[in-house]
Formats: structure tokens, C-alpha cells, sequence
């Protein structure tokens, strides 16, 4: 009796030591939504307000950065801010950036 009883609890021993070994918990990345490129927000800016100054070399450097990863839709948008730095009527500045802006 000794002899099965030990092997018993032998037995449950080298059973229970597999378990729990499974995979690791590997953190998941969250994923967020992909921001706004900033052109977008500088372009509304100007919508808002009619005013280009200053703020066209930044727009167009920010689109400039966007060429690499989507040329198709930035080439005609830097074709418009050519135009939108030749205005000078704040309405039509507005309307420009807005349009500009919603492509993005």
C-alpha cells in the first residue's frame, strides 16, 4: 500500500509540474488611430482666420514631408499652396486652405 500511495503522489507531482508553463503575456501595442498630418491643422488655421504670412513655408515643408509616403495626393496640393501663396483677398485665402484641408 505504501509502495501505490507513493506512487501516486509521485505521479501527481511530475503532472502537476507541467502545468501552467503556457506562453508568456506579451504586452499588446495599442493601436491609435494615425494623427492628423500637421499641414491639416495649419491649413484650417488659416481657413479660420484668412491669414497665410509666415505660416505658407511651413505648410509647404509639412507637405513636403507627406510627399514620401503619399505623393499622389500631395503633388496637387502643393500645385495649390502655389496658388494660395499668391492670394492676397482673405475670402478666397479662407476658401483655398479649406478646400486644401479637407483633402487631407
Amino acid at each position: 500500500m505504501t509502495f501505490s500511495k507513493n506512487f501516486l503522489i509521485g505521479l501527481a507531482l511530475v503532472s502537476l509540474a507541467g502545468c501552467g508553463g503556457g506562453t508568456a503575456n506579451i504586452p499588446e501595442e495599442a493601436v491609435t488611430p494615425p494623427a492628423a498630418p500637421p499641414a491639416k491643422a495649419m491649413l484650417t488655421d488659416v481657413a479660420n482666420s484668412g491669414e497665410l504670412g509666415s505660416g505658407a513655408s511651413m505648410i509647404r515643408e509639412a507637405l513636403e514631408a507627406m510627399k514620401a509616403t503619399d505623393a499622389a495626393k500631395v503633388e496637387p496640393l502643393l500645385k495649390e499652396m502655389t496658388e494660395l501663396e499668391g492670394m492676397s483677398d482673405p475670402a478666397k485665402i479662407k476658401a483655398k486652405a479649406k478646400a486644401m484641408a479637407d483633402k487631407l
